[in-house]
């Protein structure tokens, strides 16, 4: 207790007063943001949304993870379900109002930690700056305000993943092994968030030793890898052994993947989630179309993915659910870029661009979102270039390698807008430090022609 009242007391120190209230200020307009949505939460949530809800009920109400009524609970990721019904156990009841305020503080969380990230990327000159962007934009962004008006696993992710970036960087700056217990911990914490993230966690594993043996010798590169590899495992181990004992086979985290992998690969709908229900509906439900969107939304997908998947165990009965739709997802790969590898190869550049180019929600689909969207992609881009023309190598993998991993996942498989949810976190400190480094400039060079002016003789 004692040396975080320490930590405490050198903050106005180390950052300035100034900073500090500023911080302040916009972590307190990031809560009243999130405090709107919290009351007035998004009125058609999506699929996922309902699903995480009634994991979390489920898990409150029954102690089951999805019920006897859930088919196919295990395709979802567990760590937001536990995480909201802790919250149900901790006040009393299923209300999704609560699970909301957990998204709402957590964001309010994000800030503070975005704000570290971009500090540390700034560095002593340029770091208020480009953390003060940076938390600015988490509090404000709307895709993170339109999440927290739903129940979704990326609130808690958007704090996990850019605590575990930073503290991975501050693990490298130590001589000490256990510091890697921290980053390990945490991109544990993200992948059972988002199962995405167990890639990028293990690559890390791989990087940790690089940057230790680099630094030092082989061996504290392999104990400093084996210890971020143990902390890694160990919030995923329990879940794990669970899906052994009631799958029956080795599922690290969840087994959506054979699902996304057959929205990702359906040429026909563009590889977009909507449009390849709406083409299920067509297909398997005999009531009349059009939907129109909202209803659309409440239909429930489990039916029309399993009877996909009924269709491949058809010819193959030894496959499981997830197993067959992936199965499907191959033969859509084998098909469609058999007979159109360019048009396949077109499709999967615009996936990417759709992730990247929009977000979650209303405002980020508008032309004014999307243009807003595409430039702080942009800065974040230029950011990256300044820590290469800086050398700082380093803090350069660190923060393309989630991004990009991440990125290759949904070209391959499925890549909706909520795929760069998460690594927007990461895009915001670089923006930061983009936009603070050319303000800088322009000052800067106003300030030298001033002096130039100045000194001409009269």
């Amino acid at each position: 207790m004692t040396a975080v009242a320490e930590w405490i007391r050198a903050l106005p120190q180390r950052y300035g007063k100034r900073t500090l209230i500023a911080l302040g200020l916009i972590a307190l307009l990031g809560l009243v943001v999130r405090a709107y949505v919290v009351v007035n939460p998004v009125e058609h949530p999506g699929d996922d949304s309902r699903a995480y809800f009634a994991l979390s009920k489920a898990l409150y109400a029954e102690q089951s993870f999805g019920g006897p009524e859930f088919h196919d609970s295990s395709d979802w990721s567990p760590g937001a379900p536990f995480l909201y019904a802790a919250s149900f156990y901790a006040t009393g009841g299923a209300r999704e109002g609560t699970a909301r305020i957990v998204e709402g503080l957590l964001g309010v969380a994000t800030i503070l930690v975005v704000f570290a990230l971009g500090w540390r990327l700034g560095g002593r000159e340029l770091g208020r700056w480009a953390g003060l962007f940076a938390a600015f934009a988490v509090a404000v962004y709307p895709p993170f305000i339109h999440s927290t008006g739903e129940l979704m696993s990326e609130p808690p992710a958007m704090l996990t993943l850019p605590a575990a970036i930073l503290a991975f960087l501050w693990a490298g700056d130590r001589e000490e092994t256990w510091p890697w217990l921290v980053p390990g911990l945490l991109f544990g914490l993200t992948a059972m968030f988002r199962p995405e993230y167990l890639l990028v966690g293990g690559v890390f594993v791989g990087l940790a030793a690089v940057r230790i043996w680099g630094q030092r010798e082989w061996r504290l590169g392999l104990a400093g890898a084996a210890v971020l590899l143990v902390a890694l495992i160990l919030p995923i181990l329990p879940w794990t052994i669970r899906n052994v004992v009631v799958l029956d086979r080795v599922v690290p985290i969840s087994t959506g993947g054979g699902k996304a992998l057959y929205v990702g690969t359906y040429l026909p709908a563009d590889g977009e989630y909507q449009r390849v229900k709406e083409e299920l509906v067509k297909r398997y439900l005999p009531s009349p179309f059009p939907y129109s969107s909202e209803e659309l939304d409440e239909i429930d997908p489990t039916p029309l993915f399993d009877e996909v998947a009924r269709e491949v165990q058809k010819e193959h009965p030894e496959l499981t659910r997830d197993e067959a739709l992936g199965k499907a997802g191959k033969e859509n790969f084998d098909k469609y870029f058999g007979e159109d590898p360019w048009g396949y190869a077109a499709m999967t550049a615009r996936k990417v661009g759709r992730m990247w180019s929009s977000g979650v929600g209303e405002a980020m689909s508008s032309g004014a979102g999307r243009a807003v969207q595409i430039l702080l992609v942009a800065l974040g881009l230029a950011g990256f270039v300044l820590l290469g023309l800086r050398r700082r190598w380093w803090e350069l993998v660190v923060l393309a390698l989630p991004i990009g991993l991440v990125t290759l996942v949904g070209a391959v498989s499925l890549a909706a807008p909520r795929r760069n949810e998460v690594l927007m976190t990461l895009v915001f400190p670089l923006a930061g430090l983009a936009l603070s480094s050319a303000l800088a400039a322009i000052f800067s060079g106003r300030e030298w022609s001033s002096e130039q002016a100045s000194s001409r003789p009269s």
